[in-house]
Formats: structure tokens, sequence, C-alpha cells
């Protein structure tokens, strides 16, 4: 699977360059991480290309372990079934006359006014079909819904689509953009744009928002208020996935102003000093305060990291230092499992050393599929087959996903006279 973490310009930052663009000196000189959840959607799309690379339903990839960002990430049955979903989807959108390209580097740096190799991203499909383009990008995650309308990241995947292959291809009148998000909503959401609009927003807002960030690379002075005031726009979408956010001062007063705190010095930056009193203490504080929430979360996880990683670097952090953690959990040598087995296996019957597990609904399906289970079996065992709902939980109003109709505690009550 390609990555974007070389191009300068990649499209999947490129929404938070265009909403602040002094994040981009920030982000200068921060290390590269990654998490087990990053590591399970890049093996989730290694999964799909490998679907659509080699006519394989996914469950042929179903236990494999896929090594990605240091992780060992294997494939399982709920994988297995969301990216079966996305592979069949991606056929519906191709139909009988659609030519489909998994997996392609798409170069858009003409209309950014830039050199070719600095702007770039990796479409996870792209579908060439009469006079259309189909640009599908899966998000495997499950935790944020992401708005496919006006979508820089795909609009740009859309011009370097365009690129590629107009002309080439087909001569192409428009776009439709696409994301497939499978954890959170089975239905992907769709939306088209001509291609003379498209390639107008890359040399339109696209364009300015590089020459945006430039101008606060060769300006940038980190004691210079005018600066921060500038280039600085802290906000839910563009400091998520922000590497430089922990040092952020404009986002330090943002999450200081919210809890009713001053961001001058460390000194003032005391839990002594915290007074949320708001003077109306309704569910219109509290709307508001919610969209904080995360803004918030994200920066105290940031500042974790920041502190984290220059502790192992050696660095001296005042008042803290690195600890040895708690112990894993005991397991056997690697290479010894037969040994414990010989040595206990005369005291106890092997069936009291090892743990059996019925296989899976998805994998029982692997079977049936491969004629190894017959048809009357399957259908039978279906029937015992269970699904749990999702659990509730809170999101914003623009949420695709239906409201769930929760009744007033106070409904369960009469008046009492």
């Amino acid at each position: 699977m390609s990555s974007e973490a070389h191009s300068e310009w990649s499209a999947s930052g490129f929404k938070r360059i265009m909403l602040c663009p002094g994040s981009k000196v920030l982000e200068k000189g921060a290390p590269r991480s990654s998490t087990s959840y990053a590591a399970e959607g890049t093996a989730a799309h290694e999964v799909l290309e490998m679907c659509l690379v080699n006519d394989k339903p996914a469950t042929a990839y179903l236990g494999r372990i896929i090594q990605a960002d240091g992780y060992d990430i294997e494939v399982t049955e709920d994988m297995v079934e969301h990216i079966q979903g996305v592979v069949d989807r991606v056929k519906e959108y191709a139909g009988d006359d659609g030519t489909i390209f998994p997996e392609q580097r798409l170069y858009y740096a003409e209309y950014l006014g830039v050199d070719r190799d600095t702007a770039w991203g990796t479409g996870d499909v792209t579908i060439a079909k009469g006079n259309k383009l189909i640009i599908i990008d899966l998000k495997y995650g499950k935790g944020k819904w992401v708005d496919v309308v006006e979508n820089p990241q795909l609009m740009l995947y859309g011009l370097g689509a365009v690129a590629a292959y107009d002309g080439l291809v087909d001569s192409f009148d428009e776009v439709q953009l696409v994301i497939d998000q499978p954890r959170i909503n089975p239905k992907p959401s769709e939306w088209t744009i001509s291609k003379d609009d498209l390639i107008k927003w890359g040399a339109g807002p696209a364009a300015a928002a590089v020459r945006a960030a430039k101008m606060a690379e060769l300006t940038h002075k980190a004691n210079d208020a005018a600066w921060r005031d500038t280039f600085l726009k802290p906000g839910e979408d563009q400091c998520t996935f922000c590497k430089g956010k922990a040092k952020c001062p404009k986002l330090l007063a943002e999450v200081a102003d919210t809890i009713g705190v001053s961001a001058a010095s460390p000194e003032e930056f005391d839990a002594s000093d915290i007074e949320c009193k708001p003077e109306d203490q309704d569910n219109e504080w509290l709307a508001v305060f919610l969209r904080k929430v995360d803004l918030i979360e994200d920066w105290c996880r940031a500042v974790r990291a920041e502190a984290d990683l220059r502790l192992k670097a050696g660095t001296y952090v005042p008042g803290w230092k690195l600890v040895q953690g708690k112990r894993g959990n005991r397991a056997w040598a690697e290479g010894k499992e037969d040994w414990v087995v010989d040595v206990l296996s005369d005291w106890v019957d092997y069936n009291e050393l090892y743990t059996r597990k019925l296989k899976g609904p998805a994998a029982i399906e692997k079977l049936h599929k491969q004629k190894i289970i017959g048809e009357r079996e399957w259908t039978t065992v279906q029937q015992y087959i269970t699904q749990a709902d999702g659990k509730p939980h809170v999101a914003p109003a623009d949420d695709p996903r239906p409201a769930l109709e929760i009744n007033s505690v106070a409904d369960d009550f009469s008046e009492v006279e």
C-alpha cells in the first residue's frame, strides 16, 4: 500500500492546511507516529486492494497477519465482513462498463502550482465510467463520520485522477466523490462536481492555501503575536490529526478560555484557578461546551505524547520523569509450549490443557462457500446467528445516522397535586 508520508502537500492533511496555514510550521520536524487503530485501518486498506486486484472475496484473507505501521494486525471476521461490503459496493459503482483502478498514486501538483513530486496522494479506488470519474475513499475508523461534500482530500484525488485519465481513458465531464465508512454507515456518502468546477477549485482556494502556508513558513516568528493571529486557526477539524498541536499557543489559549483559566503563564494554569461557572447552566450551555470536548481531549493527548517523546529522547522536563510501567501478562516462552504439555500431561488430561472455541459466523460461511458445508446445513445454523446493536453514543446533529428516540424520564411519572 502506498503512503502519503513523503508528499509535502498530501491530500490527507490538506484540509488542515486550508483551515490553519500555520499548522505546517508547527508540524515541521515532528516525528511520525502511529496507533493500533491507524494500523488496523492500513491493514483494512490492504485487504481491500488485494480483493480488487486478485478478484477474491475478503474471506480469502481471513486470519492473515498483516504488518502495518509497526503492528501485527490480524484480519478478523469483523474486518472481512466490512471490507467485503466495500468490495461489493465498488463493483456496483463500476457496473459492467466501468474500469477499476485500485490504490493509484494521483498527482495534482499542476493545479496547486508546485513541483510534481511534492503534491500527490494515494486514491483507494478510482473508477472510469463513461463521462464520469468516480473516486472512492475507504474510512475504516468507527469514531468520526467524515463529510464528503467539498472534502479537500477527495477533491485533490479527483484532480489527480483528471490529470491521469482525462483524454487517456476517456473524456470526462464530472467527478463523483464517495466516502465509504462501513463501520459507521453501510451506505456510502456521495457528492458530484463538474470537472470544470473542480479544476477552478484547485487553481483557486486550493492553490491559495498553499501560498498561505508558504507565507506562514517564510514569516514565522515564534513570539510574534501578529503571526499567530494571522496563521494559527485552531478548531476540531484541523487540530484532530495535527502533529504540532501540543505546542500550539493558539490552541492552548482556546483550551484555557473554554475551561475558564488564563493561558498567560504556566503558573496561572493551575487547578485552583479553574472556574467553569456559566451563568446559564441549561442545554444551550452544554451544547456549546460539548463541541469543545474532542478538541480539548485531543490537545491533552498531544501534550502527553510530546512529553513522552521528549523524556524518551533524554530531554529534561521539569517535574516529570519516566518510570517502569505495569508488567505484561504472563505467557509461555516462545517454542516451549510443547515442552510444557509434555511435563503436565502426566498429571492432567490433554483437554484440560487446551481451550477450544467454535469459529464465528464469517469463518463458517467461508466453509460453506468452499462447499465444505452444505447449503441445507448453512441455512439451518443461520437462525442461531445474532448481532448486537451498536451502543448509543453522543454525536453532532449533522451526523448522517438517524437520532434515537429517547423518552424523557419525566414522561414516566404523573403529576401529583
